[in-house]
């Protein structure tokens, strides 16, 4: 039997009806009954394959046909046809049943159903018919695998073999871990290709993520995380490149792999700015970027330090000189975790109180919130916990008392800032550098509560302070920025926020007109490097209603003044941004969506918009990088540490 060319279901519909009806069934039926009577098949007995072909006849040929696969057909692909004369065999259709769809004879009849009843969709209730194909349940496992972080033997497993044999698909056949692994990494290779041509079509601006990691097998990772905002404005994330770094890690290596990684996905042109913690290698290796071309405003914005470690440094140097406060504490939670007569005695308690009994967590001493978590949980259980310590304790010097517990709770109420800001800057999928000055204010206001409200913090709350006032006695300009292309807090909530944040620092140096003017500045710049087409914009008056944003202390911090300073909006360059600035505060929206704003307003404000598209889309962190390190830690546990780099780079 020959193979003949493939058929859409036009030309096959067409082909099918040029025949006559009548005579076609009729020479159909006769080849039938001649194949069952001279044919090698017993009488009776007709081949699986016919269940899934359509015969047509062949014109001026008898006994000639074109068998169609209707599998092809049900499911709008190209459809295979094989020429077949009666008398002979049906290999090559078989094959096809059996290659492309997964259907064999073993799985026809009462022990298999490769096409089901329903259909396939990602939604119940519609789709196209489902048919079972072991090719495609390939490339799906591969999917889940490499999403679940499972080895490539997963394939491999009896026990699942079974399940989907006698549960879901009887024609299901265990995958190798080779054939897995080859899968799963050209998956990899097909995403990138697709990743580095969207990048060289991409009209914006991206921002970067880096960071090095030492995994168990004291091999050096280097991670690269792209985060950018595309046209619908959602942010998007990606890992780029998570290579060994063998080299040794100084700021011009690193510079070079970067800049690598930059040049292979398109994107040397395209950055915005890049994220690092505050290792000396990472600033030096900036000085070695910003000697590229391409960089916005010379690469003044280029360089971002991670807030979430400087808020690490400054919680670290308080915890230091709070742990013999909190000792009694952890004593007590300790022992209900680990002694088991007390154990039962704790029980015993929590149910007195009617409280149920809780199963603490371990303070991590290189975590801070660990701490704070602890501290939080622990307060519920104050009274529980007071009489338990107390009861194994003798020295009458050494029990906890009320004093105690308010002095954790004022520990608590200082670390609470710390935590929701860590929480901010850890966000992934949402704009985050917006948000940077106001939760760095709710911090210092923090300092000057503690240091009121209980006096045997202020020595802790000096040093927490000190550390600090040593990363943000000066906000770099991005924040700036950042903060007035948010509409709920524009020039008069960044000037405001900012007086207010300094008084509370006690610092009285610090010129914060001249500050907010450069911001403007550098937003009138960056207007004028993104204006190609320059829209009018309509003009409105400047209105502040209160944003439900905000708390009513915050909102009478950022909003004192009612009207923005002279010397603001008259010095604008672009009428886009004057409008934008004095248009005031007009969101009371507690579901505050920025891109969202900025989205709806891509006409009203063109140049501002595709602005706040590339610079919001700045991390606050490296939080994406270390997601990453955690994913590798993950692979490259005990039983997988033989996984090659390249393979490594693919799971990650």
């Amino acid at each position: 039997m020959e193979e003949g060319r493939d058929y859409t279901p036009e030309e096959f519909e067409a082909m099918f009806a040029s025949q006559e009806g009548s005579n076609r069934n009729e020479e159909v039926e006769q080849g039938e009954e001649e194949e069952e009577a001279g044919g090698s098949k017993p009488s009776g007995k007709v081949s699986y394959v016919w269940k899934y072909y359509e015969k047509v006849p062949v014109p001026n040929k008898p006994r000639h046909f074109r068998c169609v696969c209707t599998v092809c057909r049900d499911i709008k692909k190209i459809m295979k046809s094989y020429a077949w004369s009666i008398g002979t065999g049906f290999g090559s259709m078989s094959r096809h049943l059996r290659n492309d769809h997964g259907i064999t004879a073993s799985g026809v009849g009462s022990q298999t159903q490769t096409q089901l009843s329903g259909f396939m969709s990602e939604q119940a209730g519609g789709g196209k018919p489902f048919f079972y194909s072991q090719k495609n349940m390939i490339d799906h496992m591969a999917t889940f695998v490499n999403l679940e972080e499972l080895p490539f033997t997963y394939g491999e497993s009896v026990n699942l073999e079974n399940f989907n044999r006698l549960a879901l698909q009887p024609s299901y056949s265990h995958v190798n871990r080779h054939t897995l692994k080859d899968r799963t990494m050209a998956q990899y290779k097909e995403q990138k290709k697709e990743l580095i041509a969207y990048f060289a079509n991409f009209d914006g601006r991206v921002a970067l993520t880096s960071d090095t990691w030492t995994s168990k097998q004291n091999n050096p990772f280097m991670c690269v995380t792209v985060h950018w905002i595309d046209n619908d404005f959602f942010l998007q994330k990606r890992i780029i490149a998570f290579d060994i770094m063998e080299e040794k890690h100084t700021g011009y290596n690193i510079y070079l792999r970067l800049k690598k990684t930059l040049d292979k996905f398109n994107l040397t042109k395209k950055l915005f700015s890049i994220s690092f913690d505050n290792a000396s290698a990472n600033t030096k290796c900036i000085d070695y970027v910003l000697q590229m071309d391409d960089l916005l405003l010379n690469g003044d914005l280029v360089h971002v330090r991670c807030c979430a470690h400087i808020i690490n440094l400054s919680a670290q140097e308080g915890l230091a000189f709070l742990a013999p406060l909190l000792e009694p504490i952890k004593t007590c939670i300790n022992w209900t975790r680990n002694a088991r007569s007390m154990k039962t005695q704790w029980k015993t308690l929590c149910d007195k109180h009617g409280l149920r009994n809780k199963q603490w967590g371990t303070d991590c001493a290189t975590r801070w919130n660990s701490t704070y978590k602890l501290i939080k949980q622990a307060l519920r259980y104050k009274n529980v916990l007071t009489e338990f310590y107390n009861s194994h304790q003798r020295d009458e010097d050494a029990m906890i008392d009320n004093s105690m517990w308010t002095i954790a709770a004022n520990v608590c109420n200082l670390l609470k800032p710390y935590y929701n800001a860590t929480n901010v800057f850890s966000l992934v999928y949402e704009p985050n550098v917006h948000l940077v000055i106001l939760e760095c204010l709710k911090i210092v206001i923090a300092f000057k509560t503690a240091e009121n409200v209980e006096p045997c913090l202020i020595p802790i709350v000096d040093d927490m302070k000190t550390k600090w006032v040593k990363y943000f006695t000066s906000f770099p300009y991005i924040y700036g920025v950042a903060s007035l292309l948010d509409s709920c807090v524009k020039q008069i909530g960044l000037t405001n926020s900012l007086l207010f944040y300094y008084e509370m620092l006690d610092i009285i140096d610090f010129d914060v007109e001249i500050y907010v003017q450069k911001c403007i500045d550098v937003l009138r710049e960056l207007c004028k490097i993104y204006a190609k087409d320059k829209g009018e914009s309509s003009s409105s008056s400047s209105v502040t209603t209160k944003s439900a944003r905000f708390d009513d202390q915050l909102h009478s911090i950022l909003f004192r003044r009612t009207q923005s300073s002279s010397s603001s909006t008259s010095t604008l360059a672009t009428k886009e941004l004057d409008d934008y600035l004095t248009h005031g505060v007009d969101t009371n929206d507690t579901d505050f969506n920025i891109l969202l704003w900025w989205k709806a307003r891509s006409i009203q404000f063109p140049l501002l918009s595709k602005i706040a598209r590339d610079l919001l889309v700045v991390p606050a962190s490296t939080v994406a990088s270390e997601s990453a390190f955690s994913a590798g830690g993950r692979v490259l546990d005990d039983k997988r540490s033989r996984l090659a780099p390249p393979t490594v780079k693919m799971c990650v």
